[in-house]
C-alpha cells in the first residue's frame, strides 16, 4: 500500500511539473511568433518620436518594422504602409504601441 501511495504522488508531481512546462512553454512560443512576425512582416503600430526635453518631432501609424542597434543606438524603421520607406532615428526617444 505504502509503494502505491508513493506511486501515486510521484505521478502527480511528473504531471504538475508537465502541466507547468507546457504552460511556461505556450507564453514563449507565443512571444516567438510575434517576433517572428515583426521581424518579417512588420506590425500594426504608431510610433511617436520626440525630441531630449519631450517635444512631439514626428508621428507614424501603419504596419511598420522596427530595428534597433545596441552599439549606436540608433532604431530604423521601415514604413512597410508607405511602400518600405525607411527612417532612421538619431537622438531621439522613440516610443513605440502597437495597436
Amino acid at each position: 500500500m505504502n509503494k502505491k501511495r508513493k506511486g501515486i504522488e510521484m505521478k502527480k508531481l511528473l504531471l504538475g511539473i508537465a502541466i507547468l512546462g507546457l504552460l511556461g512553454s505556450c507564453a514563449r512560443w507565443e512571444d516567438s511568433q510575434k517576433d517572428w512576425k515583426s521581424d518579417t512582416s512588420g506590425l500594426k503600430r504608431t510610433v511617436r518620436i520626440y525630441t531630449l526635453d519631450g517635444k512631439l518631432l514626428k508621428e507614424y501609424k501603419g504596419t511598420i518594422r522596427v530595428r534597433d542597434s545596441d552599439e549606436s543606438g540608433r532604431i530604423s524603421l521601415n514604413l512597410i504602409s508607405e511602400n518600405n520607406r525607411r527612417v532612421t532615428i538619431d537622438n531621439a526617444i522613440v516610443i513605440t504601441e502597437e495597436e
